[in-house]
C-alpha cells in the first residue's frame, strides 16, 4: 500500500519540509490523531511550526481523499484517519481509544459501498460503534481472576 507522501505526490502537491512531517506522523500513527496531538509531535523538530499550518495541511489531505476527519470525538476535539478506503471505527467507553474495523468486503455491510439510498446520493459513509476494546476487556477480566 502507499503512503500519504506517494499518494500527495501523485496528486501533484507541493511537499514542504512541513507537510512532509505531518504526512510522515500520519504515516507512522496507530492511532486517530487530533490537531494538537499532531502538533505537539512535529513542533519538536519544527518549533516554529503553528497549528495552522497543521490545520491546512490536514484540510488538503482531507480533500484530497488522503485521510477522513471523524465525527467521533477525542476530549471534544475532531481527529483525524489517515487509513484509506472504506471501514468503521469502534470508540471504547473504557480507554477511549478508536479502533479501525475493517470488513472483508463492503457486501457485509448493508451501507457501504452504496452510490445513493432511498434516492440520495451517498457522499461518505462513518459508522461507528461504541464498546470495550478487547484490551480493556483483558484487564476486566484480568481482575476479576
Amino acid at each position: 500500500m502507499k503512503d500519504i507522501i506517494e499518494r500527495l505526490k501523485e496528486n501533484g502537491v507541493t511537499l514542504t519540509p512541513q507537510r512532509m512531517a505531518i504526512a510522515e506522523f500520519l504515516n507512522k500513527s496507530k492511532n486517530h490523531p487530533t490537531v494538537d496531538e499532531i502538533h505537539k509531535d512535529i513542533q519538536r523538530r519544527y518549533p516554529t511550526m503553528s497549528v495552522a499550518t497543521v490545520y491546512s495541511t490536514l484540510e488538503l489531505m482531507k480533500e484530497l481523499g488522503e485521510i477522513q476527519e471523524l465525527s467521533i470525538r477525542k476530549r471534544g476535539k475532531a481527529c483525524f484517519d489517515p487509513t484509506p478506503g472504506l471501514h468503521h471505527h469502534l470508540l471504547c467507553r473504557k480507554c477511549g481509544k478508536i479502533l479501525d474495523i475493517e470488513f472483508d468486503h463492503p457486501s457485509n455491510c448493508p451501507i457501504m459501498g452504496k452510490e445513493s439510498i432511498n434516492g440520495c446520493k451517498v457522499e461518505e459513509v462513518q459508522a461507528y460503534l461504541y464498546g470495550i476494546c478487547s484490551e480493556c476487556l483483558k484487564k476486566e477480566s484480568e481482575k476479576k481472576e
